[in-house]
């Protein structure tokens, strides 16, 4: 979480004789990601996601184009926190600590601080090219301290702060001899709280323990600064996650500290292994972005990845690559992210004419600054032998980008219209597990006792990802699966002229968190008039690392360096999920089991007789924290489209897990219609006791079952 503005309510009333204005200078992650949809019509919302540069500009913009006369009355204070941000750019603070403790070998809660003073200029982004003229003076730091409370409304936070070390004072005292310490750019810090200790301090401060979710008040103490204050929620001691022998989840999309710009940034890989385990994964893609990466820094990342990754966690080395719409447009900046070979996963994706060089560097899609076209990048991966998915394709980065959408038929499409372009495994549209959205960016979860209700986590329609997902799949995946039903002849085999559906495209699911352990804070900058103070205080996001995941089916384990999770990624053995699981397959053999070489699993594919059609195998699993399958929806494919979803029946016995493989015959089902292959998916629902829900959706099956 959390790059953010010093909130006038919590910042201010513990910062006597400080003006406001002072109060208002740090920054808070600028979204400069995507489009939300549902907008109002012809109001789309642009977002930015990182800091201040970009910011500046449009703040700029706006205050030179709307004097003081063009906002309401009662926001008539906003011009002067403009002329103050505007001052002030270049610094901001971060706090965070993981949702939720799943991972019960670790004895601490790490909480990860981080103040920035000044802007990077090392990434070869537009923002970096302005960076030189932003200069800070030093910031002085005392220390930091920690509050904790049960959750509740009910709970108050207490006067003691958690103490870490031998110091009275702070739960972190930066001072040296009594002299602060002094800050001329970064402060990147991580302090392990003990589990125990912070159980035992709320048992001697508060009544009911012992306590299963608590409340975090993390405050900055700087000298000549108001103190920098935020607000996060964990769960001490949460279940792990649903688990399928030979299936791990992870995810496909994640930023860590080589991601580093003036408009965002991770965290070092030891915190984000540490909080990866703690979200209960297995394993985890690097997606840094090709325009923060150099040879040496992408060189750097992999010994990192190979000091940090276990059999607990697989780390990979990937990346995500800005690349230019094959579409004739205005506007065609489109993301991928991209994977290693299965065979090498330490390769990387290598320049054909400089061989030593492993990375893809390329522009950030703006006029100054072009980005590679998208079929010259996949054929680059292609040649590593690596593999891409289309990342966030209808949700567009910003219009500073020239943030575009992928194309069909120029992107998704080899040239012949028949088959996918080298390289190009699917694509990832459950991107950032958000549903809800709150204005205050510092205290979302109305943590603060004086934090207005209307300001905190509620639904958001435009940022639904349930909604932004069916979007993806309805524009991109079932266009792709039904164009890849053509049929063409195998080529090879014992049956070379044998007919098999002419491609796959597969789904894939990714929180894009750029550190994100608790929440996202983002900030919406370009439709500032819309909600100005979401344009200079940011807002949250309930997106966070762990809250979505991809999870593979990989019978000989990960593989130390990740080769079965990327052969499973590539070959689309996987499900996407945000918390329960539902896989299935064939069990050719009957011995009740869908881990056989001769059976037919999630990204395979069955021809037969009909008649001969084994039934088809499902095996699911929840738990309390996801609640019980309320539904399992079965969807036929052909070249014509879906069919309408045939609902799977559950036993009442077995709604939060299927005690073994359930049985389901398709050939009803798959009856009508011409003897051709067809395609069948699953999607499946649950709800907790607190009414939220849950997803879990399959990659296809491919079927052929005729008459004979």
């Amino acid at each position: 979480m959390k790059f953010a503005i010093a909130n006038p309510v919590h910042g201010i009333e513990r910062s006597a004789g400080l003006s406001p204005a002072v109060a208002l200078a740090s920054r808070p992650r600028l979204r400069w990601g995507r489009t939300r949809q549902r907008q109002r019509p012809g109001r789309p919302r642009y977002l930015m996601r990182g800091f201040p540069i970009l910011r500046a500009y449009v703040i700029l913009a706006t205050y030179l184009a709307f004097p003081l006369r063009a906002f309401p009355q009662e926001q008539s204070g906003l011009t002067s926190d403009l002329r103050q941000k505007l001052a002030t750019t270049g610094v901001f603070f971060r706090a965070d600590a993981p949702r939720s403790l799943r991972n019960a070998d670790d004895p601490a809660l790490p909480i990860v601080l981080e103040i920035i003073n000044g802007v990077e200029r090392a990434a070869h982004t537009t923002g970096s090219s302005v960076s030189n003229y932003i200069h800070r003076e030093p910031l002085r730091l005392e220390g930091v301290n920690i509050y904790v409370k049960p959750t509740g409304s009910q709970h108050r936070f207490t006067a003691d702060p958690l103490l870490l070390g031998t110091s009275h004072d702070f739960s972190y005292d930066a001072r040296t001899n009594g002299d602060p310490l002094v800050i001329p750019d970064r402060l990147e810090k991580t302090l392990q709280a003990p589990r125990q200790l912070v159980q035992s301090y709320l048992a001697g401060h508060y009544l009911g323990g012992p306590f299963r979710s608590a409340d975090l008040w993390v405050s900055f103490r700087l000298l000549d600064w108001p103190s920098q204050d935020f607000y996060l929620r964990v769960n001490l001691n949460a279940a792990p996650l649903p688990q399928i022998p030979h299936w791990y989840r992870g995810d496909i999309h994640y930023h860590s500290g080589y991601t580093d710009n003036p408009a965002e940034r991770g965290y070092p890989l030891d915190v984000t292994r540490e909080a990866a385990l703690h979200a209960g994964l297995n394993w985890l893609i690097l997606t840094d972005h090709s325009t923060d990466l150099s040879k040496e820094r992408y060189q750097a990342e992999l010994e990192d990845v190979k000091r940090y990754r276990d059999s607990r966690l697989v780390m990979i080395r990937g990346e995500e690559v800005t690349t230019a719409s094959g579409k004739e447009a205005m506007l065609t900046t489109v993301h991928m992210v991209v994977a290693p070979s299965p065979e090498n996963p330490d390769l990387g994706f290598p320049d054909p004419a400089h061989p030593d060089n492993a990375v893809i560097l390329t522009g950030d899609g703006s006029l100054s600054s072009p980005a590679m076209p998208v079929k010259e990048a996949l054929a680059r991966v292609a040649a590593a032998g690596g593999f891409a998915y289309a990342a966030h394709p209808f949700d567009p980065i910003s219009p500073l980008m020239r943030g575009g959408r992928w194309d069909l038929e120029a992107d998704f499409l080899a040239s012949d219209g028949k088959q996918l372009p080298a390289g190009l495994a699917g694509l990832e549209p459950w991107n950032r597990a958000t549903l809800n959205t709150a204005d205050d960016s510092r205290d979302p979860f109305c943590i603060h006792p004086h934090t207005e209700a209307s300001v905190c986590f509620q639904f958001d329609p435009d940022a639904d990802q349930y909604a932004r997902l069916e979007q993806g799949i309805k524009l991109g995946w079932q266009p792709l699966l039904a164009r890849g039903l053509e049929e063409v002849a195998s080529g090879a085999g014992p049956e070379p002229n044998a007919l098999r559906p002419g491609f796959k495209a597969f789904l894939a699911a990714g929180s894009d968190a750029h550190g994100d352990l608790d929440y996202e804070a983002t900030l919406d900058v370009v439709d500032f008039l819309g909600k100005p103070q979401r344009g200079l205080n940011g807002y949250a996001e309930d997106n966070a690392l762990g809250r979505i995941s991809t999870v593979v089916y990989a019978p000989g384990g990960m593989g130390a360096r990740g080769e079965n999770v990327l052969g499973a990624l590539r070959d689309g053995h996987s499900v996407a999920s945000n918390g329960p699981l539902l896989v299935a397959g064939f069990d050719r053999n009957g011995n009740g089991s869908l881990d056989d070489p001769e059976d037919v699993g999630i990204g395979q594919e069955i021809a037969c007789p009909l008649k001969s059609l084994p039934p088809l195998e499902l095996f699911w699993v929840s738990n309390e924290e996801f609640g019980a399958f309320e539904s399992i929806r079965l969807i036929v494919g052909t070249r014509a489209g879906e069919s309408q979803p045939v609902e799977v029946p559950i036993p009442s016995t077995a709604s939060l897990a299927s005690p073994g493989l359930e049985p389901f015959d398709l050939r009803q089902v798959l009856k009508e219609g011409p003897e051709e292959w067809k395609y069948i998916r699953l999607e499946a629902r649950t709800r907790n006791s607190a009414k939220e829900e849950f997803r879990c959706y399959t990659n296809p099956l491919w079927i052929k079952a005729t008459g004979e």
